[in-house]
């Protein structure tokens, strides 16, 4: 009888047993490779979904103008949110509670409702709280943000029938001045794609996450928004909050004190709109609606008031941005969403005069008082076709031909009548022998213009504390030759030397370097900010007055101020913008051309104590320093075509004499009183006043639109820079209106308003009458 085998038994077993001993030794490995070998990465992974880090927002500082009316404050808001895991369970009371809450915020209930309602893509509560339950039952869903206080006081009232229902209260912006500080001011706006997605996940709502995106609240972004705060605490799987671990407080925001005067914005701006409406009632027609205005402080450099018109309404963009009115102001030609007064470019016209007046002085091009002849016209020849006179180019003096031009012309009386064909001749030449035994022969000459408008900051930024300034144009032969493939003509200087062509300037660049002639020398540095403050009101940084170019020549032992343009071109590479830019070529590796790994780091300490030597002709060696306005963006102004350019291979820095700054003044004095001054309307009677007027002919793509640009007969913009008192200057005005036609009739009367009311504000505040009472009408004239 065979033996019988039974189940697992021989291979049989012997094969189930490797079997279950391999099994059992991969378990154990396994076991030793959790235990063991990433126990470290698993109990990290664990403690990262048990502490869950949460940032507590801090408080946005407050902006004030310089005597403390609020600009932009913080308002209180109401969201709604619903704590899924607080909700009833049973669907009968959940669905009551969702048509409650529905009812007050107005939000569907569910989704079959939004389809009813024709809401398809909007989300209904119940889908809000089906998806928080499933991530973390216990984190609030905001349901609802920005509702009336109303409607948040009535679910305070109806807790007990909205189980799981809160409001909470979050800060929103409040601007009390609206339209009329909203080009200083800004606005904010939502916060970036991947920080907003980060602080979804953290249970934030990011539509009250904001940042700045135009004027003071983006450019003081980071001293205003202050430091979020960080709780970091144990949830459980739910999301439930078990323990804090450790809270970091937020620190709220700086507060900011302007140098806006709010009482003289008004006026700035009352005057400006009161003009625009004059001239086209007068034309009957809408032939402008833009213009600027900036007074400034010529002690200090400070902004009194600044207006950009058309504006907009920035309390429409406290809360939320209004999508509809934002598209539709978006769309407008004259961009009211841009400040005119320091990002948009304008050919300067005869204010430009001063600048040119500059350099013809300093430069010995003719003596001040020698008489030039103006016949009212002035012809250049062909060169190639000199014997051919219909071949001549004719320039034209302001005052008709009829007259025989305004004859024997010096430089004050060039000023004060402004002279088109005495700055033709002083700037570009005269081929007369009889006028260039006198005359310097080529006149000032275009590299020399350059010269001095750079120094009054003319290309150049002028570092005010507002995002996108622009930095303006002036040209020079190779501009020309890059851009048009043409060679600079005796025409183009001509043009240049009185405010045409190709030079183009913000209404904030033209007031600085005036500013500068009018107050003796000095360029300040054109600044809004008057000082930071904290919670209860004391000063933290306090203002002091920051000269950006020294004008007046350096004495002895003295550390003379240049521009960061003018230091480029005297040092090259080794220049404070090209060692300090990010994008510098000189400081790329990845730029062969250019690199140079021996260049220093750009160091706080380094910029701070940046000093450089420059040898100028006649006055020997001179140190100097370049002004670093506050919160500087560097960026732009280092450039090799620049560096390597033949005709900047010896730049000399210009600086004018105190007697040169004299005569200039003296001419904007006489442009008041002289019987043909062009600023006569300007007097005041009871302050003594001096400025200078100015028509520029322009064809932009809005004239070109509306066939305005024809050829001898162009539109043009009108100008004006004033100041007072003349012999001890305190507020410069430059006022520029788009498409008005002559300066000393559109452009003057609102300077002149602005002025009188500076002089009337500053009196009653001095009787005592408080800050909140103070009030001028703009004078009509």
């Amino acid at each position: 009888m065979r033996e019988r085998i039974l189940p697992f038994q021989g291979s049989r077993l012997v094969f189930f047993s490797v079997v279950m001993l391999c099994s059992f030794a991969v378990l154990m490995l396994r076991l030793y490779e959790l235990q063991f070998v990433r126990a470290e990465a698993f109990e990290a992974a664990a403690r990262e979904n048990a502490v869950q880090s949460v940032p507590l927002p801090a408080t946005r500082g407050i902006i004030y103008d310089r005597y403390g009316v609020p600009l932009a404050l913080n308002a209180p808001a109401f969201n709604v949110a619903v704590t899924p895991a607080y909700v009833p369970d049973d669907e009968e009371s959940l669905l009551r509670m969702l048509n409650r809450l529905s009812a007050l915020i107005d939000v569907p209930p569910t989704r079959a409702a939004a389809e009813a309602s024709g809401r398809r893509f909007v989300r209904s509560l119940q889908e809000q709280i089906a998806e928080g339950q499933g991530i973390a039952p216990y984190r609030p869903v905001v349901v609802a943000t920005d509702v009336p206080q109303a409607v948040a006081q009535t679910i305070l009232e109806d807790l007990q029938n909205l189980p799981g229902v809160s409001v909470e209260v979050v800060s929103v912006r409040q601007y009390p001045s609206g339209s009329l500080t909203a080009q200083i001011i800004g606005y904010l706006g939502p916060i970036g794609a991947e920080e907003a997605r980060q602080l979804r996940e953290q249970g934030y709502n990011p539509a009250f996450e904001r940042v700045g995106y135009a004027g003071v609240e983006a450019y003081f972004e980071r001293d205003l928004a202050g430091q979020r705060g960080l709780e970091t605490r144990i949830v459980d799987v739910a999301g439930l909050p078990v323990q804090v671990i450790s809270r970091r407080e937020p620190v709220a925001g700086k507060n900011i004190r302007l140098t806006i005067d709010l009482a003289l914005q008004r006026v700035a701006e009352q005057a400006l709109q009161d003009r625009i409406n004059i001239i086209n009632a007068t034309r009957q027609a809408q032939v402008t609606i833009s213009g600027s205005v900036i007074a400034m402080d010529l002690r200090t450099g400070e902004i009194l008031a600044m207006v950009s018109l058309p504006t907009y309404d920035n309390s429409r963009f406290a809360r939320a941005i209004d999508g509809e009115y934002y598209l539709r102001i978006a769309r407008e030609p004259q961009t009211p969403l841009v400040n005119h007064a320091i990002q948009s470019l304008y050919p300067p016209g005869s204010v430009w005069k001063l600048v040119s007046a500059a350099g013809v002085l300093e430069e010995k091009v003719v003596p001040w008082d020698y008489k030039l002849y103006d016949a009212g016209e002035l012809f250049v020849e062909n060169t190639f076709a000199t014997n051919d006179i219909g071949q001549r180019q004719r320039f034209v003096c302001w005052l008709p031909i009829e007259v025989g031009g305004h004859k024997w012309v010096n430089m004050v009386e060039g000023i004060a009548w402004s002279c088109d064909v005495y700055f033709y001749q002083v700037g570009g030449g005269n081929p007369d022998p009889n006028v260039s035994m006198v005359l310097k022969p080529g006149g000032l000459g275009i590299e020399n213009l350059n010269r001095y408008a750079t120094a009054l900051n003319i290309g150049v930024r002028t570092g005010i504390e507002l995002p996108a300034e622009n930095g303006g144009r002036m040209p020079d032969r190779t501009w020309k030759r890059r851009n048009y493939g043409e060679s600079w003509s005796t025409g183009d200087t001509y043009n240049a030397a009185f405010g045409q062509g190709y030079v183009t300037v913000t209404p904030l660049q033209l007031l600085v370097a005036s500013a500068a002639l009018a107050n003796g020398g000095t360029l300040y540095q054109p600044t809004i900010l008057h000082s930071f403050l904290d919670a209860e009101g004391n000063v933290i940084m306090p203002f002091e007055p920051k000269i950006a170019r020294t004008i007046l020549p350096p004495e002895p032992g003295q550390v003379a101020v240049l521009n960061m343009r003018e230091d480029m071109l005297l040092q090259g590479k080794n220049s404070l913008a090209c060692i300090c830019e990010p994008r510098s070529p000189y400081k790329d590796p990845n730029n062969a051309d250019f690199y140079d790994p021996t260049l220093p780091e750009c160091t706080e300490e380094f910029k701070q104590n940046y000093r450089r030597t420059v040898k100028l002709e006649g006055r020997g060696e001179i140190t100097y320093t370049v002004h670093i306005p506050y919160g500087y963006r560097f960026g732009g102004v280092c450039n090799p075509l620049f560096i390597n350019d033949a005709l900047y291979r010896n730049y000399q820095p210009p600086f004018v004499s105190a007697f040169h700054i004299s005569v200039i003044q003296e001419g904007m004095r006489q442009a008041v009183i002289n019987p043909g001054g062009t600023a006569r309307k300007f007097d005041l009677g009871y302050v003594k006043t001096a400025g200078k007027t100015g028509t520029a002919e322009y064809c932009d793509d809005i004239a070109a639109s509306r066939q305005l640009c024809k050829p001898g007969q162009w539109p043009a913009h009108a100008w004006f820079f004033g100041y007072a008192p003349f012999e001890k200057p305190e507020i410069g005005v430059i006022v520029f209106v788009y498409n008005a036609g002559e300066g000393s009739a559109n452009a003057l009367p609102v300077a002149k308003a602005v002025v009188d009311c500076y002089f009337k504000l500053k009196s009653q505040r001095e009787q005592g009458i408080p800050n909140d009472q103070v009030f001028c009408t703009p004078i009509q004239d």
